[in-house]
């Protein structure tokens, strides 16, 4: 996701729906780089002869219009084989959205998307983040670390099968360890050719492996966080969703 800022002469003195469009497709073709495709041009803001901040300039009079608008692109031929995976499933594909931002739509109230806030959804193979401010949503980000790699780190660390670290990870994994998780033991059974003799391990054991993994990711989050708008915001709140969460 990048900010892009594209201006035009107002030439009836009112800015119409027209304008806005002529405007928006200006900066998605200065957005766009070779072997990229938009998911979204979305405005962040309108400018009135200089005058930042305007909501909805349609009807407004002004010698020179512009928007501020938050640009979403991804891999062209990523999202070209994502569409041929659904349509040989004998399925049409409608539209095609970046994940973050949907999560926001679905998880934030309006309050919070004007008061500042970052959704971070976790999902298996992908984290991503959307934030939003003064109601719009004004940046993309993510990294490919998410929910299946502590399962992984669970099986490894365990020796146990993936199948048995993910439902190890549903039912006991956390993040916060009690007194008595060292005490609290468990039998696991191990991968390959030893599955007569299942492995006894602490809660505590489990909860350090996922915590590792879990620090990493929000460590990441954070990075991603310092180098966009949210920075600026003094108390915007972090929402988390997804199923890794």
């Amino acid at each position: 996701g990048q900010l892009v800022e594209a201006a035009a002469d107002i030439r009836g003195g009112a800015v119409t729906p027209a304008d806005v469009s002529r405007v928006t497709s200006t900066g998605m073709r200065h957005a766009t780089g070779e072997g990229r495709t938009v998911l979204h041009a979305l405005p962040v803001g309108y400018t009135l002869d200089g005058v930042k901040g305007i909501r909805d300039p349609r009807g407004m009079v002004a010698h020179q219009f512009g928007v501020d608008m938050n640009v979403v692109t991804c891999d062209a031929t990523v999202a070209r084989n994502l569409m041929l995976a659904v349509e040989r499933c004998h399925l049409n594909v409608e539209a095609m959205a970046a994940s973050p931002y949907v999560a926001g739509l679905s998880v934030l109230t309006d309050d919070e998307a004007d008061l500042g806030a970052a959704v971070v959804e976790m999902g298996a193979g992908t984290t991503t983040i959307a934030v939003y401010s003064g109601g719009r949503f004004v940046h993309a980000a993510g990294f490919a670390v998410g929910g299946q790699h502590i399962t992984m780190d669970l099986a490894r660390g365990l020796s146990a099968t993936i199948a048995d670290a993910e439902r190890i990870k549903t039912l006991y994994g956390t993040v916060i360890t009690g007194g008595s998780d060292s005490r609290e033991l468990m039998s696991v059974p191990t991968a390959g050719d030893d599955q007569d003799l299942p492995q006894i391990v602490s809660r505590a054991t489990i909860a350090t492996i996922v915590k590792h993994r879990a620090e990493e990711v929000f460590e990441m989050v954070r990075d991603k966080l310092k180098d966009s708008p949210f920075a600026a915001e003094p108390k915007g709140r972090v929402v988390l969703s997804g199923g890794a969460s």
